[in-house]
C-alpha cells in the first residue's frame, strides 16, 4: 500500500484492502489529513480493517478515536463505527480514548450522534467504569440534542405537495432518530448511576435539567439516575429536591411514580406533605399507594 504520495491512500479501494498490506504511516497520514475526503478515505480502510481483524486497527487507535466528532459526517460516522467494532472485540482498547466519541454524542448531525449513543450503550454493559467519568458529560448532550417542536413552512418554500411530503417525512424520520439516540444516552447516564455511583455525582445538575424535558422517556430515567445517586449520597442529590418534588405533578404517572421513589430514596421528609396529597387524590392507582408508602416511610425515619 506503501505509494509515498502527498495524498495519501490515492487510488487505494478501501473495501478490498489487505491487513498484511498495511502502511501504518500512510494511512495515519492520511487520517490526519486536512481534506476530509483523504480523511474519509483513511477511517474507511481502518472501518474496513477493523471489520476482518481489530489488532489490524490497534496502532492507528489514537488516530481513529480523535474523529468521531469530525465537521465532515461520513468522517465520523466511519470513526465511530470503527470504534465500535473495537468496542465489541476488546472494549479495553478504548480506555482513554472516548473524549472525541463523547463530543460526538451532542452532534448537530442526527446518525452521528445515534450511531455514538448506540455504541455507548454497547460499551456502558461491558465496561461501565470506562463510561463513569464521561456521566456529566453524556447527560448534558441529552439536554443540549433536544429537538425542537417548530416544524417550517414548506409551503412557502417548495410548491409541490408530493415533495413537500417527502421532506416532512424525512424530516419526522430524522426527529425518531434523534430521540431514540437521546434516550439511549440518558439510559446510559443510569446504568452509571446504577454501577458507579461515585464516579456520576457531577451529573447531578444537567440530570436535573432534564426534569422538564418534553419526553417523559428522558424525565423517568432522569429521576432514575437521580434516584441511585440519591441512595449513595443524599447531600449530593438535596440541591435538586425541588426539582424532584415538582416532578409529582407530571401529566405522566410513570413520571410521578419514579419521582415518588426518588424522593424516598433522596429522603426528602418536606415532601411528605405532598405526597399524602397524591396518596388521597392521584387518578393512577399505583402512583396513589407508592406515594401513600413513601409518605409513611419517610414519616418513620
Amino acid at each position: 500500500m506503501a505509494t509515498n504520495s502527498t495524498d495519501p491512500l490515492e487510488g487505494v479501494d478501501p473495501d478490498a484492502v489487505d491487513p498484511g498490506d498495511v502502511d501504518v504511516a500512510e494511512v495515519r497520514a492520511a487520517l490526519n489529513a486536512s481534506n476530509p475526503l483523504v480523511r474519509q478515505r483513511g477511517v474507511d480502510v481502518c472501518e474496513s480493517l477493523a471489520e476482518d481483524d481489530v489488532d489490524a486497527v490497534r496502532p492507528l487507535l489514537d488516530d481513529v478515536a480523535a474523529l468521531p466528532d469530525d465537521d465532515n459526517a461520513a468522517v465520523g460516522l466511519s470513526a465511530v463505527s470503527t470504534l465500535d467494532a473495537v468496542a465489541v472485540a476488546d472494549p479495553d482498547a478504548l480506555d482513554g480514548r472516548l473524549d472525541s466519541l463523547v463530543a460526538a454524542a451532542s452532534s448537530d448531525i442526527v446518525d452521528v450522534q445515534l450511531t455514538t449513543a448506540v455504541l455507548f450503550g454497547k460499551l456502558v454493559v461491558e465496561r461501565p467504569d470506562l463510561v463513569a467519568p464521561h456521566a456529566r458529560a453524556l447527560a448534558a448532550a441529552v439536554r443540549d440534542t433536544e429537538p425542537t417542536d417548530e416544524s417550517p413552512d414548506l409551503e412557502e418554500f417548495v410548491d409541490h405537495p408530493s415533495t413537500r411530503e417527502t421532506i416532512a417525512e424525512h424530516e419526522r424520520a430524522e426527529r425518531e432518530r434523534r430521540i431514540s439516540g437521546r434516550q439511549t444516552l440518558v439510559n446510559v447516564v443510569v446504568a452509571v448511576t446504577e454501577e458507579a455511583p461515585e464516579s456520576a455525582f457531577d451529573a447531578v445538575d444537567p440530570l436535573a435539567a432534564l426534569l422538564d424535558d418534553d419526553n417523559p422517556n428522558i424525565v423517568g430515567p432522569a429521576i432514575d439516575a437521580l434516584g441511585e445517586l440519591a441512595a449513595a449520597d443524599p447531600e449530593a442529590v438535596a440541591p435538586v429536591s425541588d426539582e424532584l418534588r415538582e416532578c409529582l405533578d407530571h401529566e405522566d404517572p410513570g413520571v410521578r411514580a419514579r419521582a415518588v421513589g426518588a424522593i424516598g430514596r433522596l429522603g426528602d421528609v418536606g415532601a411528605v406533605p405532598k405526597l399524602r396529597t397524591l396518596a388521597d387524590t392521584d387518578d393512577n392507582e399505583d402512583v396513589r399507594e407508592l406515594a401513600g408508602e413513601t409518605a409513611a416511610f419517610l414519616t418513620d425515619a
